[in-house]
C-alpha cells in the first residue's frame, strides 16, 4: 500500500504565538513559516521560544549586547559614521530602514495600521497602500514608525499601560517621540519625505503636551526640510510611472505643514513658517480614490488657478477631501487674522459680514455628500471618513462662531449698552445668536456621533482642533446665556451644549494636557450657569405658589408680603408690639446677636452702612492656564453658633450646608482650579454671572483663547 503524501503538516516546534492565542491548529506548507493562519492574515509567524528574541530585535537574550543609554531630546547626538551623518537616500543606515535587527511586534504593527487607516492627519496626508505595504515588509523608515507609534499611544489602552505609567497617554507617546526626534536630528543633511512626515506628527505631539516652543521650532524645521526636499526632488524628476504618487505625497505633506502653520501662528508675535510663495503654485490634494490608486489628475491651486506644471487646456479635477480641509483652514485663518488685527476702535462690521459670506460660499461648494445635514456624519462614519467630515465642519463652524461672537462683543462693550436696548433690537441680534447656537450644536453633534461610532477596544482621542471647537462652542453658549443675550426658550439647549462640551474637554485632557485649562474654564462657567438656573427655578416656584394661593383663597392674607398689623385695637395684649420697642426676651432690631452677621438690606444703592460685607473671590482662571485671582467654588459648611435660635439655625443650615453630591462636585472644581480659601474664609461667595461675563469678555478681547489654543502663548 502506497503512502499518502500530505500537502500540509503540523508544525514540528509546536503552535506559533498567534495560533496559541487564537487556539487554532497551526499548519504550515512546505515545512517552513509562515503557517496558513498567519499567511492568510499577513501576520508575522514565530514560536514562543522566539518571542523574546522577536520582541528585542531578533537577537537571542544570551547574545544580545548591552545597548547604550538613549539620549534625551535636549542632548546632542554625535554621529559616528558616514551613514549617521546622512548620506543619499539609497544608504540604508542613514534612512533608518527597519532591518532584521529591529522588528515590530504584531500588536505594535496593528496600532500603526490603525493610525494610517483611521487617525487624522495620517489617514489623509499619507499614501495608505504604500505605508501599509512598507509596514508588512518591514521597509518603513524607523523615524516614521516611531512617529506613528507616538500617535497610536494616545489611543491604545495596552500601550498606555505598558509605556505610560502614571503619565497616561502623554507619557506613552513621549516614549516613542524621543526615539523619533533623535532619528530626525540625524537626517537634517538629507531629509526624506518620511522624516518630514514624522516631524509633522511630532509637532502635534509637542503641541498637545503644551510644549509650545518646541512645537513652534519643530514646525519651522519641517518647513525648511520640505523646502530643501522640493529643491532636490525637482532636480531628480524622471519618467517614473510612480512620479504622480511621489508628487502628490509631497503636496499633501506640504499642505499638512500649512495647516499646522495656520494653527500654531494664530496669535500676534509668531511669524508663519511658510510664505505665500511656498503654496501659491501648489495644487490642492486630489480625491483620495485617485491618490490611493495612483490615477494622475490635475487639481486647482488654493487661489483657484491651474498650477504652472499643468498642460495648457488640461481639465481640472475636483478638489479632494483633504483639499476641503485646507480650504476650510484658510477660511478659519482669515477670521483669526481679522480678530488679531482689529480693535474696538477699528472694528468693521462689513468685514465680518464678508468673512461670514466666504464661509457660507465654501460650505455651499462642498460636494453633496459632505453637506452639513442631519445624520450625514453617520454615513461617513460607516464609510471610514467620519473624522474628515467632522474636521471640515468644525473649522467652518468655529469660524462662524468667531465672527458672530466678535460682532456681539463690539455691541456689549459699548458704554451705552443695556439689556433692554438689546431686546428691543431683537430681530437683528437674535439672528446672530441663532447662528452661534446652530454652529455650536453642529460641532457637538459631530463629536458625539464620532464618539458613539468609535471602536470599543480603543480610547477616543479627538484631534486638538476638534476639542478646541467644542470648547469654543460651550464657552460662547454659556456666555450668551449668563449675559442674558440668548432667549429664555433656549436655556435647556444651552445647558446641554455646555454639559457635553465640558465632558468632551475633560475626557480630552486625559490624552492632551493642552486641553486641561479649557476644561477648568468650562467647569467654572458650567457651575455658574447651573447655579443661575437653580435660582431661576426657585424664584419661579415661589411665584407660582404665591399665585396659586391667591387664586384659590383670595381673602387669605399673604403673611410673607404683608407686615403684621400692630395698630389693631382688638388685638390681644401679648400680640401687640409697641413701636420702637422689643418683644420680651428679644433684642432690639439694630442689635446684632453675638456670633451672627449683621443683617443687611440690599437696595439700588448697595448695602446699608454697618453691614459686614462678604469677601468676594476675584477673577477666574484664564483660558490659557494662568490665574487672575483664583476661584474657589467650595461652599461653606460651618455649623451655626450654639446660642442661635432654632429658626436662625434652620435658615443658616439651609444656606451653609449643601447636599453631599454638590459638596463633592464643588470640592472637585476647587481642586481642579488649584484655588485656596480666600482671606474671608468659608463665608466668601462665588463670582456672579455678570462678573464672570465681564472677565470672559476681557479675555476674548485680549485673545486669551487663541493663546490657549497655541499652547499657552510664547
Amino acid at each position: 500500500m502506497s503512502s499518502v503524501v500530505r500537502s500540509t503538516a503540523l508544525r514540528a516546534g509546536g503552535a506559533c504565538v498567534r495560533c496559541r492565542k487564537g487556539k487554532t491548529k497551526c499548519v504550515y506548507e512546505n515545512g517552513r513559516a509562515p503557517c496558513k493562519n498567519c499567511a492568510k492574515g499577513m501576520h508575522e509567524c514565530y514560536l514562543p521560544s522566539e518571542s523574546m528574541a522577536h520582541a528585542h530585535g531578533g537577537v537571542a537574550p544570551s547574545n544580545r549586547q548591552q545597548r547604550p543609554r538613549e539620549s534625551l531630546p535636549n542632548e546632542r547626538i554625535v554621529p559616528t559614521s558616514a551613514g549617521d551623518r546622512g548620506g543619499p537616500p539609497s544608504v540604508g543606515a542613514s534612512r533608518h530602514v527597519s532591518t532584521t535587527n529591529e522588528k515590530l511586534t504584531p500588536e505594535l504593527l496593528q496600532e500603526c495600521e490603525r493610525v494610517i487607516n483611521k487617525t487624522l492627519p495620517a489617514c489623509v496626508a499619507f499614501h495608505k497602500p504604500s505605508c501599509l505595504q512598507q509596514l508588512k515588509n518591514a521597509s518603513m523608515e524607523w523615524t516614521l514608525v516611531n512617529a506613528l507609534l507616538t500617535t497610536a499611544a494616545r489611543h491604545s489602552p495596552a500601550m498606555i499601560r505598558r509605556y505610560g505609567g502614571q503619565l497616561g497617554g502623554a507619557g506613552a507617546a513621549e516614549h516613542f517621540a524621543q526615539k523619533a526626534g533623535q532619528l530626525v536630528m540625524q537626517s537634517l543633511a538629507s531629509p526624506s519625505l518620511a522624516d518630514i512626515q514624522a516631524l509633522c506628527l511630532l509637532v502635534i505631539h509637542e503641541w498637545g503636551c503644551r510644549e509650545a516652543v518646541r512645537a513652534y521650532i519643530y514646525l519651522g524645521q519641517a518647513a525648511r526640510m520640505i523646502q530643501m526636499y522640493r529643491i532636490v526632488s525637482a532636480q531628480q524628476r524622471n519618467s517614473d510611472p510612480d512620479q504622480f504618487l511621489q508628487d502628490e505625497s509631497f503636496r499633501r505633506t506640504l499642505w499638512l505643514i500649512y495647516i499646522l502653520d495656520c494653527f500654531l501662528t494664530s496669535s500676534p508675535g509668531r511669524r508663519p513658517a511658510l510664505s505665500t510663495h511656498d503654496v501659491v503654485d501648489v495644487a490642492l490634494p486630489c480625491a483620495d480614490m485617485n491618490f490611493n490608486f495612483g490615477s494622475p489628475v490635475v487639481v486647482r491651486t488654493i487661489s483657484g488657478a491651474a498650477p504652472s506644471h499643468a498642460e495648457p487646456g488640461a481639465a481640472l479635477s475636483e478638489v479632494g477631501e483633504f483639499g476641503h480641509i485646507v480650504l476650510a483652514t484658510q477660511a478659519w485663518r482669515n477670521v483669526v487674522e481679522m480678530m488679531t488685527t482689529t480693535t474696538l476702535e477699528t472694528f468693521d462690521d462689513q468685514r465680518c459680514l464678508g468673512l461670514e459670506a466666504d464661509i457660507d460660499t465654501l460650505r455651499q461648494s462642498l460636494p453633496p455628500h459632505f453637506a452639513d445635514k442631519p445624520g450625514q456624519i453617520n454615513l461617513h462614519i460607516t464609510m471610514g471618513s467620519g473624522y474628515t467630515y467632522a474636521m471640515i465642519h468644525c473649522l467652518l463652524n468655529c469660524g462662524t462662531i468667531f465672527v458672530n461672537r466678535r460682532r456681539i462683543l463690539q455691541v456689549v462693550t459699548d458704554e451705552n449698552f443695556t439689556i433692554d436696548a438689546w431686546r428691543m433690537a431683537s430681530h437683528t441680534h437674535m439672528q446672530t445668536v441663532d447662528r452661534i447656537f446652530a454652529a455650536s450644536h453642529s460641532i457637538i453633534h459631530s463629536l458625539l456621533a464620532l464618539e458613539h461610532g468609535a471602536d470599543k477596544d480603543i480610547m477616543v482621542c479627538f484631534p486638538i482642533f476638534m476639542l478646541f471647537s467644542a470648547f469654543t462652542a460651550g464657552s460662547t453658549v454659556a456666555y450668551l446665556t449668563l449675559k442674558g443675550l440668548a432667549p429664555s426658550t433656549v436655556t435647556e439647549s444651552a445647558s446641554s451644549i455646555v454639559r457635553d462640551s465640558l465632558r468632551l474637554c475633560q475626557d480630552g485632557s486625559e490624552s492632551w494636557p493642552l486641553v486641561t485649562p479649557w476644561a477648568r474654564h468650562l467647569t467654572v462657567m458650567s457651575k455658574v450657569l447651573r447655579d443661575m438656573k437653580v435660582l431661576g427655578r426657585d424664584r419661579e416656584a415661589r411665584e407660582d405658589s404665591r399665585a396659586t394661593m391667591h387664586a384659590t383663597s383670595p381673602h387669605i392674607k399673604d403673611d410673607m408680603a404683608t407686615p403684621p398689623d400692630n395698630t389693631n385695637p382688638e388685638a390681644m395684649e401679648f400680640d401687640t408690639v409697641p413701636p420702637n420697642s422689643t418683644a420680651p426676651g428679644s433684642q432690639p432690631p439694630n442689635a446684632a446677636s453675638p456670633g451672627l452677621p449683621t443683617p443687611t438690606i440690599e437696595g439700588a444703592g448697595g448695602s446699608e452702612v454697618g453691614e459686614t460685607p462678604l469677601v468676594r473671590r476675584p477673577g477666574i482662571t484664564t483660558i490659557n492656564g494662568g490665574s487672575v485671582g483664583a476661584v474657589d467654588t467650595r461652599v461653606a459648611t460651618t455649623s451655626p453658633p450654639p446660642h442661635a435660635t432654632p429658626v436662625l439655625q434652620h435658615q443658616q443650615m439651609k444656606v451653609d450646608s449643601p447636599s453631599a453630591q454638590s459638596s463633592v462636585s464643588n470640592q472637585g472644581v476647587a481642586n481642579a482650579q488649584g484655588a485656596s480659601v480666600p482671606p474671608g474664609g468659608a463665608d466668601a461667595v462665588d463670582m456672579t454671572a455678570n462678573e464672570l461675563c465681564q472677565a470672559f469678555e476681557r479675555q476674548l478681547l485680549e485673545l486669551d483663547d487663541l493663546a490657549a489654543f497655541m499652547g499657552g502663548g510664547v
